[in-house]
């Protein structure tokens, strides 16, 4: 059976279970080997225009899609195990997310197994349902694009220290989400012998102050025979959190993030190894109203975000980076809807590349 044939069968098989839940909700249910159930999710509809497009071009300038249909089940199975189910269907495909049985140890640690993201980069680490801009950056992206952070299939130990200090240790395939590196897998740059290691330690001071800092390595490349382009890839990736209560229902966030990193030169099959720099700085100020407004489907908070990120893939070149300035009101109804608008300028050095401006709206519904 194909992979997307069996997400499609399992999200499938979810869905029947929960549409005949819902039938017979005048009756028990009754769970065989957990606890309790709890179940989520999520739609995104998105609305992407490029005002570059012509509409003689070979690609489309306008239109609709489903950015995210998700489906959550998470599970206790005892008072210390825990297990959770994440699948998302995006333009149609399925795609297995999260993945993730955990164990809740003394001292308030845990030991986690699965599919699920890495601790690196704080953007990353956000839901994409609490993202302050519609999408995640292209820093974030290429970090993703070089295997040093979102999901990759492992295990991780983490836990806190008091009521400050948070910490995490993971050990994983590398090679990406779904992808298989047992023995007997098929070798590539990523799927190899090499696996990714990631910490983080983060510094919780009070509701409204987060510092944190990430570290990753990566081995990439294969070695087949007589020919061998393994080599690492690795970073450093600082972040922050603010926030403050401005007056009555007014609230300010701010995040920031900083990577610096290599990617070894025997991977790349270049003379020297290539220092990359990344970051990233958003924030969001939001107004709650004092009443809903019913005629507005209940409208009742109001915000404005704004971000800056930078792209410089080699420092040692001049006119290789990108820079994106993006920024856009947002509108709840509630806490689980809400519209966001963004407009996003892209930026590049390189002389035969021409900035860009698109326009992108998002509705969430978490359900």
């Amino acid at each position: 059976m194909k992979r997307t044939e069996l997400y499609t069968t399992v999200f499938g098989a979810v869905v029947c279970v929960l549409f005949t839940a819902t039938a017979v909700n005048a009756q028990e249910i009754e769970l065989s080997n957990a606890k309790s159930w709890e179940v989520s999710g999520k739609v995104q509809l998105q609305h992407e225009a490029d005002t570059k497009a012509k509409t003689n071009d070979d690609k489309t300038m306008q239109g609709f899609r489903i950015r995210r249909a998700r489906l959550q089940v998470k599970a206790k199975l005892t008072k210390q195990i825990n297990t959770e189910l994440q699948i998302d269907v995006r333009d149609n495909n399925p795609e297995l997310k999260d993945a993730i049985g955990e164990l809740e140890l003394a001292g308030d640690t845990y030991l986690r197994f699965g599919q699920f993201k890495v601790p690196l980069w704080r953007e990353e680490l956000r839901s994409s349902s609490k993202l302050m801009l519609i999408e995640r950056s292209d820093a974030a992206e290429f970090l993703v694009d070089n295997y040093l952070s979102s999901r990759h299939i492992g295990a991780e130990f983490g836990g806190e220290i008091g009521d400050v200090v948070e910490f995490a240790v993971n050990y994983s395939n590398g090679s990406g989400q779904g992808e298989r590196e047992d023995a007997g897998a098929n070798k590539s740059n990523d799927v190899n012998n090499g696996k990714l290691i990631v910490g983080r330690i983060n510094l919780d001071f009070n509701k409204n102050i987060e510092v944190g800092v990430s570290a990753a390595r990566n081995e990439l490349g294969r070695k087949i025979g007589q020919n061998d382009n393994t080599g690492p890839v690795s970073v450093v990736a600082p972040d922050f959190k603010l926030s403050a209560d401005i007056r009555e229902k007014m609230e300010v966030t701010f995040e920031g993030n900083l990577a610096i990193g290599s990617l070894d030169k025997n991977y790349l099959n270049t003379d020297k190894s290539v220092s990359f720099r990344l970051y990233d700085f958003t924030g969001i100020w939001t107004q709650k109203f004092a009443h809903d407004i019913d005629a507005l489907a209940g409208l009742d908070k109001v915000g404005f975000a704004a971000g800056i990120y930078n792209v410089e893939p080699n420092t040692d070149l001049n006119k290789d980076e990108e820079t994106g300035i993006r920024f856009g009101p947002v509108f709840y109804f509630g806490k689980n809807s809400f519209l966001q608008v963004n407009g996003e300028l892209t930026k590049y050095t390189k002389d035969d590349k021409e900035s860009d401006f698109k326009v992108r709206s998002q509705f969430t519904f978490n359900f």
